[in-house]
């Protein structure tokens, strides 16, 4: 069973459904990637592709101020809402397309966290609507397959930090 590990819910179950190709980050890559970023704490997170919602609510549980959730299936939107019930944060949740939704909200972002299917690219298109979200010193979080070699083309965000955790190479982005 997938944890929340560290911050004011450690240890609480996330959302866990058996049907779809979700699958949540890894305990491993999650201790890595938010040691990494040291401190998330009075963020705005927006978590693309949220699944369970492994990486946003790891955010939230370690003092993120809100957090916006999209995914397309609405199986996990609504496990997601189930789950924050009675959690005292801030949290939106979209079911749909990334780039439908992402064209319809006007806020900015200190951290964006992206962990698509593993068979899917982020697009020249969602790149810009991901940067246009991004606050000034925001951090972009891509999650490929290990062997994904494509390389982020931006004029905002530079290459921070990468890691490879078993199956996942984990990029860290910052904006300039």
């Amino acid at each position: 069973m997938t944890r929340i590990i560290a911050g004011e819910w450690r240890g609480h179950p996330l959302p866990k459904l058996k049907t779809g190709s979700v699958r949540p980050t890894t305990d491993r890559a999650r201790t890595i990637l938010f040691d990494t970023l040291r401190d998330v704490m009075d963020m705005h997170v927006l978590d693309l592709y949220s699944g369970t919602g492994a990486l946003g609510f790891e955010a939230l549980s370690r003092g993120a101020v809100s957090l916006t959730s999209i995914d397309r299936d609405s199986k996990y939107i609504h496990e997601q809402k189930l789950w924050m019930t009675n959690r005292d944060r801030l949290f939106k949740a979209y079911v749909g397309d990334v780039q439908g939704i992402l064209r319809k909200l006007d806020h900015k972002f200190d951290l964006i966290l992206a962990d698509p299917p593993y068979a899917e690219q982020l697009s020249e298109k969602l790149i810009h609507l991901i940067e246009t979200h991004a606050a000034e010193n925001a951090y972009f979080v891509y999650e490929s397959a290990r062997n994904n070699e494509s390389t982020l083309d931006s004029d905002v965000f530079k290459l921070l930090k990468e890691k490879v955790v078993a199956e996942t190479k984990i990029r860290i982005y910052k904006a300039n």
